[in-house]
């Protein structure tokens, strides 16, 4: 993975269509984030708060692959992350959840496809990050 992949390039566009995707397939997340509560399902879409979770989302991730070269960096991004995952009391579950819906608007982005390797990539990366998130909370 890293951000020179167009797949990556166009994940950015499509984030927001990625977390409606979530929240329409999963309602009960809409209210594990305070900002998303209020919003009624129609309007979510359009709303500026999913926009704006969108960005960070998209900026963890990012930080989380630049920072793949250098160890230390790497640390302290995945902790960064591990602990704004926590103040949420957000579980592994919950991020692996995300990752349907991620490699759903990857594909749809690529004109359909998905090799294996690249969904690999995506699945390993994000087991990383749940599996450090629950290691950070214990």
């Amino acid at each position: 993975l890293d951000d020179e992949h167009e797949g990556m390039k166009r994940m950015e566009c499509t984030s927001t269509r990625q977390l409606f995707r979530l929240f329409t397939e999963h309602p009960q997340y809409k209210h594990i984030w305070p900002q998303f509560r209020q919003i009624p399902d129609s309007s979510l879409m359009n709303a500026v708060q999913l926009r704006r979770h969108a960005s960070v989302y998209m900026a963890g991730l990012r930080n989380i692959i630049h920072s793949m070269s250098n160890e230390d960096e790497l640390i302290l991004q995945m902790i960064r992350i591990a602990k704004a995952h926590k103040k949420w009391n957000i579980h592994r579950r919950h991020v692996m959840t995300m990752l349907q819906p991620l490699l759903e608007t990857l594909q749809e982005s690529n004109n359909g496809q998905m090799d294996e390797e690249l969904k690999t990539a995506w699945t390993t990366f994000f087991d990383v990050i749940a599996d450090f998130i629950e290691i950070y909370r214990n």
